[in-house]
């Protein structure tokens, strides 16, 4: 009988520290994966804090080659206006035939051989693309609106160098036949009063009209773009 309890006693005593073995070995495990969550949300806690840091970077540096062509713009907005200016004056002279004229007529002429010439500090739109700091960028609004500006950047350029081939190609002939550059001696007064000059004029003309529209499209969406921005850096 005594025999009997002591074995069961015995077995009372295995079984409870094979329980309590379960209870710490469970322990352990929960805290293992307790462990590994825990350094896993911490990794992705620096991850995303690293890519935040990143970001905030890649903002204020787009925000800075915005806001250098943002300057560049109105430089060249500006110059482009002078030469509007200059066409309406030129083309009057021409339409008045005003003779007396003819030497001032001369040297608004020649000005009128150079143009405005929008040179940006980079693409940035490609740039981003290219090194994959776009997918750190989540204002959806900001990475479409620099792609809208790209267009339109595209755009005034085509412009410009349709301006550019205007001036070589109808231009130039017709000057170099009227005034010797080294003298500026007007050598055929008539040519300034040609219809040649003249379509010059007006085609420029219109050109500068088209360059201002696109200029002041440039500038409202790099406001837009830069108003987003802000409110990016503000919120993180």
């Amino acid at each position: 009988m005594l025999s009997f309890f002591h074995r069961l006693q015995l077995r009372f005593h295995t079984e409870n520290k094979i329980v309590a073995y379960l209870l710490y070995a469970i322990g352990e495990i929960v805290l293992l994966v307790i462990g590994i969550l825990l350094a896993l949300q911490i990794n992705n806690w620096n991850s995303r804090r690293l890519d935040q840091e990143e970001a905030r970077k890649s903002y204020q540096n787009i925000k800075r080659q915005l806001l250098e062509d943002r300057i560049e713009l109105g430089k060249v907005k500006d110059l482009n206006n002078y030469f509007a200016a200059s066409y309406v004056n030129a083309n009057r002279m021409i339409a008045n035939k005003d003779v007396s004229k003819a030497d001032s007529l001369a040297l608004m002429i020649m000005g009128l051989s150079q143009y405005s010439d929008f040179y940006r500090s980079g693409n940035i739109y490609e740039i981003l693309v290219n090194s994959g700091e776009i997918k750190l960028l989540k204002n959806i609004a900001v990475t479409s609106g620099l792609q809208k500006l790209e267009m339109t950047y595209t755009h005034l350029n085509k412009l410009e160098d349709i301006h550019w081939e205007i001036i070589l190609n109808e231009l130039s002939p017709e000057v170099r036949g009227a005034i010797n550059y080294a003298t500026l001696e007007i050598v055929k007064p008539e040519k300034l009063y040609s219809v040649e000059i003249r379509n010059f004029l007006i085609e420029s003309l219109f050109l500068t009209q088209a360059k201002d529209s696109v200029y002041k499209k440039a500038q409202l969406e790099i406001n837009q773009i830069i108003d987003q921005i802000n409110s990016e850096l503000k919120s993180q």
